[in-house]
């Protein structure tokens, strides 16, 4: 086990090495200049040749890389273009917020789609397998930006239910927190919970259909047990490797949700920067969120142990 972990964290080095490549050639290629959009385009031409000199842009975009890379290495994501301040910095300060934001979403997701996906598996071809299908087509269709709009609508303008927008801390004020919660988290976990519904009930019918539960069923075990202790655990292992990629996915993938909630998260640090044509704290940003969502996937691979004691992780790390 530590060895196959150690194995997947070495593969963070070429991985990451190569997404800094990639960021740091697309970043450069954005149309417009940093140095007018910290000083204005009636700054001076001396002005401008001091910031440019002080940020190091007049250098070689090679000896650039080379320079914000070696930062990178001592854990020095740079300091922001606009605010001069560490972007490392920024980015936790505004992370908690985003983390919870996709956690919830994830929650959502994933009560909605085993509870759909279970049911419907359960009844299959029936009214309510149907209904179940249905609803989890329109959940996979509405784009996340419509639904968020929809339930603004609803739940704050006609009936004031929950805030519009803004940000409630969970825990120095639970209630308050969850208050402010309710209609992100329902935003991003329902569009989820559609794909995790079809993909849990297509895993359930499978499972449903082979020989262990037959056998069980003919034992006289209640049919409840046979489909929510051993059918729905054996069912899960897809199901969390979805769910691993998708919170990887929720975290990457609030901003317009952040946007439209003035949810105070990443999102909106991204959104900002990228129109301060603020180089280091976009490229910041994107590396940061590339690795946690490795580290997502090693820790959605150690699970499987956990979910299936009969799989084992291979000593060549496979």
């Amino acid at each position: 086990m530590l060895r196959y972990i150690f194995n997947r964290l070495a593969y963070l080095i070429p991985v990451v090495f190569f997404m800094s490549l990639v960021v740091f050639s697309f970043i450069h290629l954005i149309p417009g200049d940093p140095v007018d959009a910290m000083l204005g385009f009636e700054a001076t031409d001396q002005a401008r040749a001091a910031v440019r000199q002080e940020l190091g842009l007049d250098r070689n975009l090679l000896i650039q890389y080379g320079s914000w890379a070696g930062k990178l290495l001592a854990g020095d994501f740079g300091k922001s273009v606009v605010s001069r301040k560490p972007v490392l910095s920024l980015i936790l300060e505004k992370f908690p917020a985003t983390l919870v934001l996709a956690l919830a979403a994830t929650l959502v997701a994933v009560f909605l789609g085993l509870l759909f996906g279970t049911f419907a598996a359960s009844r299959r071809n029936s009214l309510m397998d149907l209904s179940a299908l249905a609803l989890a087509l329109f959940w996979v269709s509405i784009p996340s930006f419509w639904l968020g709009i929809l339930l603004i609508l609803i739940f704050s303008l006609t009936f004031p239910i929950f805030p519009s927008m803004g940000y409630g801390n969970l825990f120095s004020d639970f209630l308050n927190g969850l208050h402010y919660l309710t209609l992100p988290a329902l935003t991003l976990g329902a569009v989820e919970a559609g794909a995790l519904t079809r993909m849990t009930r297509a895993e359930m019918i499978e499972q449903l259909s082979k020989d262990y539960v037959v056998t069980a069923m003919a034992k006289g075990l209640p049919r409840r047990v046979v489909i929510y202790k051993h059918a729905l655990r054996n069912s899960l292992i897809p199901v969390v490797t979805f769910i691993g990629l998708q919170l990887g996915t929720l975290l990457g993938g609030t901003v317009v949700v952040e946007q439209i909630f003035a949810w105070p998260g990443v999102g909106r640090l991204v959104i900002e920067a990228i129109f301060a044509r603020d180089y280091p704290m976009v490229q910041g940003i994107v590396l940061f969120y590339a690795v946690i969502f490795i580290v997502v996937n090693l820790l959605v691979d150690i699970s499987y142990t956990l979910l299936n004691p009969q799989i084992r992780l291979g000593r060549s790390g496979s």
